[in-house]
């Protein structure tokens, strides 16, 4: 009996080496191609983000129209993708906490837009009288310091959702009062809205879960599938510089004008086929009538072949 047990025993602790070893292997797989997947999307990325940049410090130069709280968010989109380059070199608590740090003030920068585009449509006057350039690098230097504030960065992160949600929905009702306002700046404030919206719920929200997950439940870990989900939903994350680079589309002084040319775009290709099949039918038509007269009039066309003859 001693000798079953201690084979028994011995097996046990060959298939439990044997998985760990596995696990161990496929997370090196998993961490080769997060590496990989990083440098690809840097090289698309850190070009644009740069070039989001200085076209939106030159917009607000020429014009001031522009959101400031737009260039801090993609400014610290710019901060995550080098902490993510320098995780690839080498992995260390600190370009960890400088990834959190920045990934926190992008969300509150988020939510800064979303404020802004529902005081620009709910409260106008307030908003044209209290709004300058100066109190918007006030509150965006407040921003950088709001980071520090946190301990845990699924707090931090999780905050800002219900302003961004009650920001949407407040700005969706008082566009439908709002007399003042175009209907494309109208769908360019509330297109910008659900943009960010669209990035924080899909991009952020579910990494943000799963580490809250992970730091509740520790043990986790331990599941290959918890493991693919967390890395999958990383992914999703790393491509948030991108959509925030979207927002300056609607920042543009000639963003209703595109929005004009795509609908007169529809609008001719519409006429088009309408007059199209106006034309077909009308041939369609005087055929039929053609067909008709020959029909009802045989003498007409004896007469016309005897005189062709």
């Amino acid at each position: 009996m001693e000798q079953n047990t201690s084979f028994n025993g011995s097996a046990g602790v060959n298939y439990d080496s044997e998985w760990r070893s596995k696990f161990w292997e496929y997370y090196r797989n998993l961490v080769f191609a997060e590496s990989l997947f990083i440098w690809i999307i840097s090289v698309v990325e850190i070009p644009i983000m740069i070039l989001t940049l200085v076209a939106l410090c030159a917009l607000i130069k020429s014009q001031r129209s522009a959101s400031v709280f737009v260039i801090h968010l993609v400014l610290s989109d710019l901060i995550q993708i080098i902490c993510m380059l320098m995780k690839t070199i080498e992995r260390s608590s600190k370009q960890q906490n400088a990834y959190d740090y920045s990934l926190i003030a992008s969300v509150y920068f988020m939510a800064c837009v979303a404020f802004e585009r529902y005081l620009l449509v709910s409260h106008p006057i307030w908003y044209k009288s209290h709004h300058s350039l100066k109190v918007s690098c006030v509150i965006s230097v407040i921003v950088w310091f709001v980071p520090l504030i946190f301990a845990d960065q699924s707090i931090g992160c999780f905050i800002p959702y219900p302003i961004i949600i009650l920001c949407f929905v407040g700005t969706r009702r008082g566009l439908s009062h709002a007399i003042s306002l175009t209907s494309l700046k109208r769908q360019l404030i509330l297109g910008s809205l659900f943009l960010v919206l669209l990035t924080y719920m899909f991009l952020i929200l579910p990494f943000v879960i799963l580490r809250f997950i992970i730091e509740t439940y520790p043990k986790i870990q331990n599941s290959l599938l918890f493991v693919k989900a967390v890395y999958f939903f990383e992914y999703l994350m790393y491509l948030n510089p991108l959509a925030d680079c979207l927002l300056y589309l609607f920042m543009r002084p000639d963003a209703g004008d595109l929005m004009k040319f795509d609908h007169c775009c529809c609008r001719t290709d519409t006429h088009q086929n309408s007059r199209h099949s106006r034309d077909e039918h009308s041939r369609d038509s005087r055929a039929t009538f053609a067909c008709c007269v020959s029909v009802q009039n045989p003498a007409s066309r004896s007469q016309t072949a005897c005189s062709s003859v």
